[in-house]
């Protein structure tokens, strides 16, 4: 028995880790953070620190440090699941427990080697950091300094790494791990030589990936590139620094989506918090899934160039087909998050993002200009109203369909009438394409009766005498009809044969 995934997701988005240390410590606030005397060594002076943004907590006169499951471990002596359990229950947090089988139970432990041997060689990576002034000097061009190198785990992989290998080995690591996610390849080279090292974390905050660019822009090799999917991470269902955002996500009831990991930490280190970015693919439904669990609505901060806003409106019909609300920043042309903050003044800045950031419609309708011929306008308004028909609740379609008609100069009606007729449309060629089909042949009818019996009966006794009342002893006022589907209701069974659904 194990605690599931969903309990521990559960805790890590829980857990304030300044409230759970300070059940052992006395914590004063000093500035962002916390700090106390050492539980570890006699001191006078403290030197031990939370720091609540990043949770992690740091003792400086040993050493140690880590986040707040890691301080149970080291503290209280508890094991992994123990110092789990303890959240759970200061939280009121239901434990889950899930039974695995000998190959889930081998599957579960090569997937927590394969992170800790990422974790480790992530460490590797911050320290060669250091070492190079290259890596450190671009960075700083890009604006970055150093407590956001510092909270995003920014590393670095030399060109010549042998090194890693031997630290590895020394560590006493298994580098299989390692060669399955191909970060390193058979003769133990990191495919990340001479590039700049994003680690990518989930939303438990391990490291699961990489994101790595390379350092010199004349190399003939590409841009960036990512880890591959591996049994610890899919990129599609995953997002660069959620980790960091989530509780500003909840915080600021907002999520800010960009397009890549240096536009995560411009915004961040500037004091947008609520910031994620996908992993070097476009945003998926899942991912938007993942933003679900702490708001309903995400502003799209997308490049403005043409794949920039192709990339918007896909965004935009993703995000309503989840039930959320989509809004849209829109840079000055050529600027990036990280240009943007550079070149500007923080009251600029923050005006322009107040002023500029605007709802879907807004933005759909601000691409509608009288330089567009007919042809063109009536697309982009085709556009529109097929957006509107994606979003299923009837308040929000409504009150959209107003303000689509006002942003356009069209009469509501009309609007109403084609968001209305589109959805029909839809609905009934979706319903059109679910439906078994009504012809059977001899041979598909005795297939049926054979091999689904019990459903082949029951659907022959509700055709045949569905209405008759009295044939059932326990109710002799039900009829048949009503006592299959009350028995299928408290069940929670329904016909698995689509044709038999259907009737």
């Amino acid at each position: 028995m194990r605690i599931s995934q969903k309990t521990i997701d559960a805790i890590f988005n829980t857990v304030v880790i300044e409230d759970v240390i300070g059940d052992f410590i006395s914590l004063k606030k000093n500035g962002a953070n916390f700090k106390g005397l050492s539980p570890f060594n006699n001191e006078k002076t403290p030197s031990f620190v939370v720091s609540p943004s990043k949770e992690i907590w740091k003792d400086f006169s040993s050493g140690k440090g880590g986040n707040v499951i890691s301080f149970l471990m080291e503290h209280e002596q508890l094991s992994y699941p123990e110092a789990l359990t303890y959240i759970a229950k200061k939280y009121n947090i239901e434990i889950e427990y899930v039974e695995l089988s000998s190959k889930q139970e081998e599957e579960y432990s090569e997937r927590e080697s394969t992170i800790i041997v990422h974790e480790f060689i992530n460490s590797l990576f911050q320290k060669n950091l250091n070492n190079s002034t290259n890596a450190i000097k671009y960075l700083k061009s890009r604006g970055v300094n150093l407590e956001t190198i510092t909270r995003f785990e920014i590393g670095y992989c030399p060109q010549n790494d042998n090194m890693i290998l031997s630290d590895i080995r020394k560590g006493g690591y298994n580098i299989q791990y390692l060669q399955k996610t191909k970060v390193l390849n058979s003769s133990g080279r990191s495919r990340f030589g001479g590039r700049i090292i994003f680690p990518i974390h989930n939303i438990s905050n391990r490291v699961v990936g990489f994101g790595a660019r390379i350092l010199l822009d004349n190399n003939k090799g590409a841009k960036y590139i990512n880890s591959d999917s591996s049994n610890i991470y899919q990129k599609s269902k995953i997002l660069y620094g959620l980790h960091l955002a989530k509780k500003h996500i909840k915080l600021n009831e907002a999520c800010y989506v960009v397009e890549g990991y240096t536009d995560v930490m411009a915004l961040s280190q500037f004091g947008i918090k609520n910031v994620v970015s996908p992993c070097g693919t476009a945003f998926t439904a899942d991912q938007i899934r993942l933003i679900h669990r702490f708001t309903k609505n995400i502003i799209l901060l997308f490049d403005s160039d043409s794949a920039g806003e192709k990339a918007t409106f896909t965004a935009i019909d993703e995000i309503l087909k989840q039930g959320m609300f989509a809004k849209v920043l829109r840079l000055p042309p050529n600027e990036d998050p990280s240009s943007f903050i550079q070149n500007n003044s923080k009251e600029f800045i923050e005006n322009y993002i107040s002023t500029f950031t605007i709802d879907f419609i807004k933005f759909k309708a601000s691409l509608i200009s009288n330089e567009l011929t007919s042809e063109e306008r009536i697309a982009k308004i085709k556009n529109i109203i097929s957006s509107l028909q994606l979003i299923e609740d009837d308040i929000a379609q409504n009150i959209y369909i107003k303000q689509s008609a006002k942003q356009l100069g069209l009469d509501e009606s009309l609007i109403m009438a084609s968001v209305k007729k589109t959805t029909k449309h839809k609905r009934t060629q979706v319903k059109l394409q679910e439906s078994p089909s009504l012809v059977f042949s001899k041979k598909d009818y005795q297939a049926l009766q054979k091999n689904n019996i019990e459903e082949f009966q029951l659907i022959r006794l509700l055709i045949l005498y569905g209405e008759t009342v009295g044939l059932v002893d326990e109710n002799p006022h039900s009829s048949i009809f009503e006592f299959i589907t009350i028995n299928f209701k408290e069940e929670n069974y329904n016909f698995t044969v689509p044709i038999f659904k259907l009737v």
